[in-house]
């Protein structure tokens, strides 16, 4: 943690796991108290081919892409005061495509 400075904590969890989700927002406020700026960037992307794609690859994107990032700023609201702010962040690549399309 020396590297990014001081009065800094790492909470390591998983976006899509709601129960890790809690864990966090429970050690921020027994740490902070309060979260001003929400910054929710999570984001991943495993490219397969269409006849390939499983349910499995679908829940885990969605877990993360979707699911993570919403209720990462839903159960965050209950630390933020009046003028705080959330600020999510997503991908472009829905709109700017990249590679060959596989079938």
């Amino acid at each position: 943690m020396s590297q990014i400075g001081e009065n800094v904590h790492g909470v390591q969890g998983d976006v899509s796991n709601l129960a890790d989700l809690d864990r966090l927002h429970a050690t921020v406020k027994q740490q902070k108290g309060r979260v001003d700026v929400l910054f929710a960037n999570a984001g991943l992307g495993e490219f397969v081919p269409l006849g390939q794609i499983t349910e499995a690859h679908f829940a885990k994107t969605f877990g993360v892409n979707v699911k993570g990032t919403l209720f990462t700023a839903q159960k965050a609201l209950a630390l933020m005061p009046d003028g705080a702010s959330i600020v999510m962040n997503g991908s472009m690549v829905s709109m700017k495509g990249g590679g060959s399309a596989q079938i």
